[in-house]
């Protein structure tokens, strides 16, 4: 038996933020694009690699309306399974969520729609193996009850069980844990041979035997989504499964770290993308520079970094040599250094204040602020991982806007 498992593929997804009057409208038809040729690049692999299905896990769309060119896409490659008899189990997610009857979407015969209670499907492969697959679609954006109660144990006539779950694991501080929730027991207890995870963007098993495996999604939208995307590759052996990563996405996300000592002062953007130069990407990346430096930065420097005129100048520049560089720089994160307050201010009590500032609270009120926004914006800046850039940001700003003592006139003398 071979299969796929893949998941979160987000077609037509926005990419919101990168698009501006700078960045190159080839470049912008190619980011828009990178969603549909990994996919694409997905359904070529299992041609190639005669698999008998694949398992799509959950937000094949960005949104619940769906573009009418991302649903005939679909279509369409669900088609060219069909056409090389293979097989398709298709559950939707917390961002493509449906009530509709798995009937009414109009694909191929070879696709199987899960609907939105638990149900198992059962195929029987070529060689006589009956493969008995368990899974759900979403029928609204937030499930918080535990939709892995209602999975059947594993059932003795089948060869193989796997079971579909677009969810997260409920150990999870985070909002992620809010949707479809399961601990890492219960997936075991049901006896079932694979368990193929959707929802978790980072690829990952969550086993030593690698057969509960979150696929990641298949092309990097931002930062945070940095690294090779694709799809899990998995093959028996005997009746042990092996499961192996095939990257697909046509664009990496990546960060940069730059040392400011390397760098001439007097022409900074250009030293960085000589630097950039260096890397000989061969493949498209969308690169965040991070910036270092092991003594105390320049204050023109910083407001450069911190008023975005710096990553203004790279970007002008980077428009023109972007295809030479394969590569367009969309960030510059400023060094973290801990000697950027004056000398007559106690570093001390500054990083007291930021700790007392910068507060779990005080971040869960600039995610409610979101609350009216589309619930995929919302998802992004809610992570850790954004918590921490945006606090980072936030402190350095503070250090650029400390008032020295010693520069304040007295008005009194």
């Amino acid at each position: 038996m071979k299969f796929i498992h893949t998941a979160d593929l987000h077609l037509d997804s926005p990419f919101l933020g990168l698009k501006n009057n700078v960045l190159p409208d080839e470049l912008w038809e190619r980011v828009h694009q990178s969603t549909f040729d990994s996919f694409e690049k997905i359904i070529d692999a299992a041609i190639e690699q005669k698999v008998d299905f694949v398992l799509l896990v959950g937000d094949l769309f960005d949104r619940e309306e769906r573009s009418v060119a991302a649903d005939a896409f679909l279509t369409d490659q669900l088609q060219r399974l069909d056409n090389n008899g293979i097989e398709a189990f298709v559950s939707f997610g917390n961002h493509d969520y449906s009530t509709s009857s798995p009937d009414s979407f109009g694909y191929p015969d070879n696709t199987m729609v899960f609907g939105n209670q638990v149900e198992t499907k059962k195929y029987t492969l070529s060689n006589g193996e009956v493969v008995a697959v368990s899974g759900f679609s979403f029928d609204k954006q937030w499930i918080t009850q535990p939709m892995i109660q209602n999975y059947p144990q594993a059932v003795s006539d089948a060869t193989w069980n796997i079971g579909m779950l677009h969810g997260s694991l409920s150990t999870l501080n985070a909002p992620e844990a809010n949707y479809a929730p399961f601990t890492l027991t219960e997936l075991e207890d049901k006896g079932y041979d694979y368990w193929a995870l959707g929802h978790i963007h980072k690829r990952q098993a969550l086993n030593d035997q690698g057969t509960i495996n979150y696929s990641g999604n298949t092309q990097g939208r931002h930062i945070n989504e940095s690294g090779e995307k694709g799809y899990i590759l998995v093959q028996s052996d005997g009746h042990q499964l092996k499961s192996e990563f095939k990257p697909t996405a046509p664009i990496i996300w990546d960060r940069v770290p730059i040392s400011l000592a390397d760098l001439a002062s007097d022409q900074l953007a250009e030293s960085i993308l000589e630097t950039i130069a260096d890397l000989h990407y061969a493949k498209l990346h969308f690169i965040r520079v991070q910036l270092t430096s092991d003594s105390s930065i320049d204050s023109d420097v910083l407001a450069a970094i911190n008023n975005g005129s710096l990553l203004d100048d790279l970007q002008q520049i980077n428009a023109d040599k972007w295809q030479q560089l394969n590569c367009w720089i969309t960030s510059i994160e400023a060094p973290k250094t801990s000697n950027l307050v004056y000398s007559s201010i106690d570093q001390k009590y500054f990083n007291q204040a930021k700790a007392e500032t910068l507060t779990d609270d005080v971040f869960d009120q600039i995610v409610k602020g979101f609350n009216k926004q589309p619930a995929f914006i919302k998802d992004e800046v809610s992570t850790d991982e954004s918590k921490h850039a945006i606090f980072d940001q936030a402190g350095q700003i503070l250090r650029e806007n400390v008032v020295n003592p010693d520069d304040v006139e007295d008005d009194s003398k």
